[in-house]
Parts: structure tokens; sequence; C-alpha cells
């Protein structure tokens, strides 16, 4: 009997033993499941959409454009011909939360003597409250006209092979300011006339040389702002005109070659005229550069396209025009800076979706001389 008591009493221990131990590994279980639906619902609220002021991850989007490139240049120097890669172009844009967004376009060119340099073309962080405001502060394209607002460095996105003479960007000795950095204020306004689309800017001013952008810093107190209004009438679709103006003090550079003691002050105004549609491209613009240093210098430029789809096959025509008053000591040592006629024609063949060949012929006459320059390219979008 005293062998069963205590085989009876062994029995109850491992039995309330064994059920302590099972109750300990269910609130165990218990646990790490309450563990684990937490964490899956914090994954589900940082996947959703964005609803009011709850948090969404940005969106980043990268598109790419390129392009490759064929010269031959007959001048009074004689002839040269040569390959040329056109550099990578990454635009880079990302839907930071709503109705805030950041874009940027990297520039990786390649120099003539085989150094690779990055350019940080531009760089905006946007805010668009409305239609018609949306604030942007960085590096943009300064509204001159309808070509520096439409089209960038992807040379893909444009008809031709080149830009227009009067835009060249500054790195290529261009005559006007093609970047600006600071505040802009754009918007579209929905009138009974048709609808009207503004650009106003306020930032950092021209360089002491053509080629200096001032990024981080100001040489002056100055600022240089512009404004630039364009309209597209009701019942006229794909039809604009409208017209830009820039004031700004362009700082003295006492040290530069030649010496500039003074400070010069810059007027800039123009029009733009514009009719774009499935198969018609008609653009034409026309800008007047005042100096006033001691004296008063005026330049004036511009230019007037045309080109027609024939589904993939685009042939276009356009006449450049740039006038430069001699002495003006902004300008001086500046290639470019001349008169100079230039008669383009060419022909765009778009082989595939995001990729085309242009072929163009431009007789150029110059104060330095008169040349024929037949390009061919490759552009590609990826």
């Amino acid at each position: 009997m005293k062998f069963i008591r205590i085989y009876i009493v062994l029995l109850l221990l491992q039995f309330f033993g064994l059920s302590g131990a099972h109750a300990s590994e269910n609130d165990r279980l218990v646990d790490l499941e309450k563990e684990i639906q937490l964490l899956k619902s914090q994954y589900r609220q940082l996947s959703q959409p964005k609803v009011g002021n709850e948090y969404s991850p940005p969106k980043l989007q990268i598109r790419g454009f390129g392009h490759g490139q064929f010269d031959y240049n007959d001048s009074k120097k004689g002839s040269e011909s040569y390959f040329g890669l056109g550099g990578v172009d990454l635009f880079i844009t990302s839907q930071v939360a709503d109705k805030l967004s950041f874009i940027t376009e990297l520039l990786f060119e390649f120099e003539e003597d085989g150094a690779n340099v990055l350019d940080v073309e531009r760089l905006l962080i946007r805010y668009e409250p409305y239609d018609w405001l949306n604030i942007s502060l960085g590096r943009g394209h300064t509204p001159l006209g309808y070509w520096n607002r439409n089209y960038h460095h992807g040379t893909h996105l444009q008809t031709t092979v080149e830009r227009p003479i009067l835009l060249e960007f500054e790195d290529d000795d261009g005559i006007l300011p093609i970047h600006f950095v600071g505040l802009e204020f754009t918007g579209n306004i929905k009138a009974p006339f048709g609808l009207l689309t503004y650009y106003a800017n306020v930032g950092n001013g021209r360089g002491k040389t053509i080629r200096e952008i001032q990024l981080v810093e100001d040489a002056n107190n100055e600022k240089m702002v512009s404004f630039m209004v364009s309209l597209e009438p009701k019942g006229l679709e794909g039809f604009g005109f409208g017209g830009n103006f820039l004031f700004d003090v362009i700082p003295s550079d006492p040290a530069g070659t030649p010496a500039r003691p003074d400070e010069i002050k810059e007027v800039i105004f123009g029009s733009h005229i514009y009719y774009v549609d499935q198969k018609i491209e008609f653009l034409s613009e026309f800008q007047i550069v005042n100096h006033e240093i001691l004296s008063e210098y005026y330049h004036n430029g511009g230019y007037a396209q045309f080109a027609y789809r024939f589904d993939d096959v685009i042939p276009y025509y356009r006449y450049d025009f740039l006038n430069v008053t001699q002495g003006d000591p902004y300008y001086a040592g500046l290639q470019g800076a001349e008169d100079i006629q230039q008669h383009t024609i060419g022909f765009r063949f778009d082989w595939f979706v995001y990729s085309a060949l242009k072929l163009e012929y431009r007789h150029k006459n110059a104060e330095s001389g008169v040349s024929n320059i037949i390009s061919g390219q490759v552009s590609f979008a990826f």
C-alpha cells in the first residue's frame, strides 16, 4: 500500500509539473503572436499612402538621357572631323510627401582632355499647394523664353542636334544667364480668355565671369530678379506667346583679365511665340541684353524654328542670329560673343520610342569667319 501511495504521489507531481510547463509555453506563444501582430500593423502603416499627417515613404524615380555624335567642320581654319560623347544626364525625382517633391538633374560630362566632370544642373525642392502657386528653392533654369523652360540638358527631348546660339549654356560661352540659384514662384491661372502661366524668381545674380555660377554665396548684396508670363489663348490649343524681364547687378572683378573695378547693371527683356501640336512645331524667341558700366552696351539675338512630322520622320529648319556690341567688358574674350547668322536644316528619325537619329547641316556666318558643319547624332532616353 505504501508503494502504491508513493506511486500515486509521483504521478500527481508529474501531472501538475507538465501542466505548469505547458501553461508557461502557451504564455510565451501568446506573447510572441502579439509581437508579430504588432510588427505587421506597423508595416501596414508604413506601406499605406499618405492620409492627412500620416507617414508615407518617398517614391523615387530615375530617368536618363544620352547621345553620341559625329561632327564635320569646314572653316577657314581648315576641316576637321571627330566623334564625341554627349555625357550622361540623370533626371531624378521623388515625391517626398503630398504636394512636396524633389527634382535634380545630374550631368556627367566628358572633357576634351579625357576627364569626367559631374555638374549638378538642377536641384529643386518644390512645394505645390495650389495649381496657381508652386514654390521652389534651389538651382533651376532661368525663365528666359520657351526653349529654356522646356528643353534642358537631355538632347533627346529637343528636335534638333544643337540648341539655338542665343541659348547656349554658360560653360559653352553663352551670353545669357541660363541657370538661377534661389527662390522661384510659378503657377497656372485659368482665365476666361485662356491659360496664363507665370514664373517669378529671386536669387543669386551672375558671377564675376560668364562661367561662374554662384551656388553657395553671392559676391554682392544685389539679387537677380526675373519674371516671365505666357498665355495660351482659349480655343487655340498648342498656341502660346509671352514675354520676360530680368534685372541683375553683376559684381566687379578687379583681379580679372581684363580688370573690371566697377559693377555692371544688367537688364534683359524678351518675347516668345510658339505653336506645337502632334504634327507642327513652330518656335520663335527674341532677347535684348543691356549692360551699363560707364557706357551702355546693347546686344540682341533670337531664332525661328519650324518642323513638321511625317510619321517617324521630322524635317526641320532654323534661323539663328546674334548681334553683340564690341567693347562690353563682361563679354571680353568670350568665344561666340560676335555677330552671327546661322541657317540649320536637318531631319530627325524616331526609329524607336526612346531613341532617335538626327542628321543636321549648319551654315554659320560669323565675324570670325564662315563655317559649314555637318552633325550626325544618336540620342536616347533610358
